[in-house]
């Protein structure tokens, strides 16, 4: 299963960015991951254990927002096509979401997506006192945290949103929705998950 294959790489991933992190990345505590390097890190890691299953897997750039630091790339995994969107959101706004919205658009007008073709979407976020920071949990899941606790003892206040990631992307463009997760993979200093940093992943089927 192809859900199965992506989750097992972000659990896994986890450990390389923590490693990536600590040691080639200082300012992820100011601005996150660009999209060209969390690309990067985590084809590294998905093709991997691809190949270890005896997959075929190849993968290629398809298109690069430079004015919105955007970048959409093609998996070929067997005969499954994956477009992989990867956008900025240093901020969790409007424009951050509409930028995503775009890119399947585009998809979908230039025919370039194909029914049973899977679109992922990964990308990171800082969580700040931003309305629209506050409530990108729930929109981008679909909840809230089973337990607000861990999050409020880090300062973390979680709203609840009116719309979500999935249901617009249903509506929308008639995507199903496999997965819409949120990770922590980082650490802080006392060795609990860094709740304030997001690793938002979401795979849909067209």
């Amino acid at each position: 299963m192809l859900e199965s294959l992506f989750k097992h790489s972000l659990d896994a991933f986890s450990d390389d960015y923590k490693a990536l992190c600590k040691h080639h990345y200082p300012t992820i505590h100011n601005r996150g991951m660009s999209p060209a390097h969390l690309s990067s890190a985590f084809h590294r890691r998905l093709t991997s254990l691809a190949t270890s299953e005896g997959k075929q897997v190849n993968c290629s750039l398809f298109f690069h927002d430079v004015d919105h630091h955007l970048y959409i790339y093609t998996l070929l995994i067997d005969t499954k096509k994956v477009w992989c969107i990867y956008p900025l959101f240093l901020n969790a706004k409007t424009e951050a979401k509409t930028q995503i919205m775009l890119s399947i658009n585009k998809l979908l007008n230039d025919g370039d997506l194909h029914k049973e073709d899977y679109i992922a979407v990964l990308c990171d976020h800082w969580f700040d006192r931003t309305r629209s920071s506050k409530t990108l949990y729930h929109w981008w899941s679909g909840h809230l945290p089973v337990t607000c606790q861990p999050y409020a003892e880090q300062g973390i206040q979680n709203l609840s949103s009116e719309e979500s990631f999935a249901n617009i992307l249903e509506e929308k463009f008639e995507l199903a929705c496999l997965n819409h997760s949120i990770y922590h993979p980082l650490e802080s200093n006392q060795q609990h998950a860094l709740l304030k940093y997001f690793l938002c992943f979401a795979l849909f089927q067209y």
